[in-house]
Parts: C-alpha cells; structure tokens; sequence
C-alpha cells in the first residue's frame, strides 16, 4: 500500500474495501482497488512461497516449500467478481457505468516460483516491483465525483499500528474514547520512575493496560490489545447507505 501511493499520483487507492454482497449476503473484502477516470483495477493480493499451477477449472494448486499442498479457489474468478458487485452497485447508485475493470493479481513473496499466466486466463499477474512498475506507467488521472462517492461509502477495516512497525487489521469492538484517529506517545524508559504513561494525540493519558478490544482479522475471537503497544490507530471510514 505505502508502495503503491508513492506512485499513484492522482489516482484514488484504497485498501482492504469490504462490499455488501446482494446475492449471497455478507461482506466481501477486495484488498485493493485503484480508481481513475479510465479504469480500475481490483487488485488481489497473494504472499505464497512455494510454487502453483492452474488447473483446468482454473483453480491455483499451491505446493508449499515443506511439501504440503493447498488447492485454492479460482481466484481471478473470485475477484473478477466482486469487482462486478462493486460495479453494480456503484451503477445502481448513480445511473452511470463504472469505467472498464481490470483484475490484477500479485504475488508478493521473492520465494514464491510462478510462470507467467496462461493467455485464456483473464487476469493480470506481477510480482511486488512489477505491479509498482506498472502503477507508475499508468495513466492517473483522478476518478469521477461519482466513483469517488461511492468507493468511499465502503467501509475499510480499522488499523492498529503497533509499536516495532507491525499492523493488525480488524473490527475494533469496545474502545474507550469517541472513536477518532489517533497516534500515541509513551514514556519509555522515563516511565520507570513516574510510572508508565501511554499520552494519546486527541488528549487521554493511560496508565493502565486498557485498550481497544478487536476483532483480528485471520483469528478465532476477539482480544484487547494495550494501548502501551500500540502506536497509532486508524478507524474505518463510516459505511454510507449503500456500503
């Protein structure tokens, strides 16, 4: 994502979209979609190792490097499809077609062995650098009033930043304080005297081991997660009607 919005220019780049699904119900996540007043692009996302090959119904049979195997859905059918979804509704909302789609895979982990894909297959693939390359060769101009409208209606998924870099992803569940954007600062090593301080940027100070209970996503449950260990949270922008 960092990647991507260094060269996206005037394009919108949003990540993690989640669109109510009429037909099935539920929710469906797109990691990434990048809109522009040409095109856009549904954007699936795959960290393998190992190797795969398509089968002929056109599902991915992933050999891992400690020998195992998963056979994974047709996942530029999967995609193709909620780039579909996400299409009608936005046609649904405002009487005007989407700019044409493009499914685009890419498989972020060097170890991971690949051939180019297939001609029927109708879907793009590239490794992290070659989907950044092709990103900064796009033509990127900003997308309609309308599109932008209706891709920011859909609801993301909170972020929490933890200390060290890492983030987790999830529904955050109870939270202390109104729910706004924030980063925070601790003590550190002066906490040992005075006791350990976690001072949020929209005021509260935390002296305890409270903090939000999320919903990860990926684990069974839910946990709290100590403000002490956190670095920054992110809120998921509010669904509007149709999101």
């Amino acid at each position: 994502m960092k990647l991507t919005n260094a060269v996206a220019g005037s394009a919108l780049v949003l990540e993690g979209i989640r669109i109510p699904d009429p037909e099935e119900g539920g929710r469906r996540e797109i990691d990434m979609v990048i809109a522009t007043g040409d095109e856009i692009l549904f954007v699936e996302q795959k960290h393998w190792s190992g190797s795969f090959t398509i089968t002929s119904e056109g599902r991915f049979f992933q050999k891992r490097k400690n020998g195992s195997t998963l056979m994974h859905k047709n996942i530029v059918s999967w995609t193709a499809r909620k780039g579909d979804i996400l299409c009608d509704l936005h046609e649904n909302r405002t009487d005007k077609a989407a700019p044409p789609g493009r499914t685009v895979l890419v498989f972020s982990n060097k170890n991971l062995e690949w051939e180019k894909l297939p001609e029927e297959v109708p879907a793009e693939a590239y490794d992290e650098m070659g989907f950044i390359n092709m990103v900064q060769n796009m033509k990127k101009s900003p997308p309609s009033k309308e599109l932008y409208e209706t891709l920011m209606g859909f609801g993301t998924w909170d972020t929490i930043h933890l200390n060290g870099g890492m983030s987790v992803f999830g529904d955050i569940l109870k939270y202390p304080f109104a729910k706004k954007d924030c980063s925070i600062e601790h003590t550190g090593i002066l906490g040992l005297l005075a006791g350990p301080k976690s001072r949020l940027s929209t005021g509260q100070v935390v002296t305890d081991q409270s903090g939000p209970l999320i919903s990860i996503v990926g684990e069974d449950g839910s946990r709290v997660i100590p403000f002490a260990n956190i670095a920054k949270i992110e809120f998921s922008n509010p669904r509007a009607e149709w999101g």
